[in-house]
């Protein structure tokens, strides 16, 4: 069980804060939920309930040697890493996503952006990836590691890059 003011993962979501552990409002239920506020990307000023005894979606936050061991797995953003056959990008995507595995996003992301960088735009499937995706992947390690997620895209183009 997470305590009440821990930040953990969550699959769709992100980084999130417990800010409570409580019945629903007005329900005769005695279930009690998590409720999470998303710190990062789209889901940012909305507010997440998941239920303690279904609590699948959740894990614990990455620590900074977690987030450290991660990042060794990231290849290097200099070749190439744009998948351009739409199906399988658009599995790996699909992929990515639900397992909420930053090994597995950050290189599907930087490929995103090479070929925002080539193109000067994205379509709609990748631009929908990095909508999702950056979030997720700043946020981890931001929290992991200490940093202003502000400062996320800079360290990991100092890095990577």
């Amino acid at each position: 069980m997470f305590e009440k003011g821990s930040y953990i993962f969550h699959l769709r979501c992100g980084i999130c804060r417990v800010d409570d552990i409580s019945a629903l409002a007005g329900s005769t239920s005695q279930d009690l939920y998590y409720v999470l506020q998303p710190l990062y990307g789209d889901s940012k000023n909305s507010i997440v309930r998941v239920p303690v005894a279904n609590a699948a979606s959740l894990r614990k936050a990455m620590s900074k040697a977690e987030v450290e061991e991660a990042l060794k797995l990231f290849p290097s953003f200099k070749k190439d890493l744009y998948i351009t056959d739409s199906k399988a990008r658009k599995v790996a995507y699909e992929t990515a996503l639900v397992g909420g595995d930053i090994v597995q996003m950050a290189p599907l992301l930087a490929g995103a952006k090479q070929r925002k960088l080539r193109d000067g735009h994205l379509n709609s499937m990748d631009g929908q990836f990095v909508s999702k995706a950056e979030p997720i992947i700043y946020g981890v390690i931001a929290t992991g590691l200490g940093l202003p997620y502000e400062e996320v895209g800079d360290y990991i183009e100092k890095r990577f890059g």
